[in-house]
């Protein structure tokens, strides 16, 4: 082809068309202009191509991560929600011995904690790519990014809380003759009556109460439905494609 285009130039000139010649150089530049531009799109689409699968079995990572979550979810709210009964009797002054002999939660009820574990693969596959294009310019990725970041934060500070709460309350108790007993989940006289008649035993569940009930509970419900509506998004961008 390279050829071919000399052998016209050449031509061109030796029987003195210039003008021709002019004309045909333009537009042989024009060609290779026209075929550049073509490369680049080309190039352009398969790289856009490519970007849009990678983004795509991103997505799905995070809709897999959501499903992990929400049966974890489940498993924690069932936990916290066991529990809350007995919370409130204690809160209400209500508790008996009787229900302390029949509830073998309750001698736990301060030591043993659950909190959610947030499933971040997805999460951290998104903000990488994201970092490192351009610019982040689909909503959906950001609306995904932004969700997990607030999560991640609020949960993070609920349980922190709850979790330095027990260690206290295990610092608190751990000099009493009844703790070893108790951290074994045994029956202990002294423990009972520690529960039916001791402030400090109620002040120290209205405390958890307040963090389990009233912050913890009501943040990963949110995060639940949140993640419910970004699998959703996702699931629609992805039946799109």
């Amino acid at each position: 082809m390279i050829k071919f285009f000399r052998r016209i130039r050449q031509n061109l000139l030796e029987e003195s068309k210039t003008t021709k010649y002019l004309t045909y150089a333009l537009g042989e530049i024009a060609l290779v202009v026209i075929g550049i531009l073509i490369a680049l799109s080309i190039n352009n689409w398969n790289e856009s191509r490519q970007h849009e699968k990678i983004k795509g079995n991103i997505y799905k990572t995070v809709v897999e991560d959501i499903k992990k979550d929400s049966s974890e979810v489940a498993m924690v709210l069932n936990f916290i929600q066991d529990r809350k009964n007995t919370f409130e009797k204690i809160l209400h002054d209500s508790l008996t011995l009787k229900d302390i002999e029949e509830n073998e939660l309750i001698f736990s009820i301060l030591t043993d904690v659950r909190v959610l574990s947030i499933e971040q693969r997805g999460y951290d596959l998104l903000r990488n790519f994201e970092d490192q294009s351009v610019s982040m310019n689909d909503s959906l990725s950001f609306r995904i990014i932004n969700f997990y970041a607030s999560s991640l934060f609020f949960a993070g500070k609920v349980e922190n809380l709850i979790i330095d709460d027990l260690i206290k309350t295990n610092d608190l108790w751990k000099n009493q003759d009844w703790y070893a007993q108790i951290m074994k989940n045994n029956k202990d006289e002294k423990f009972k009556n520690y529960m039916l008649t001791d402030v400090e035993f109620k002040n120290l569940c209205a405390f958890r109460y307040s963090l389990l009930y009233e912050n913890y509970v009501p943040t990963i419900e949110q995060f639940q439905e949140g993640g419910e509506q970004i699998r959703a998004a996702i699931n629609a961008r992805l039946d799109s494609k």
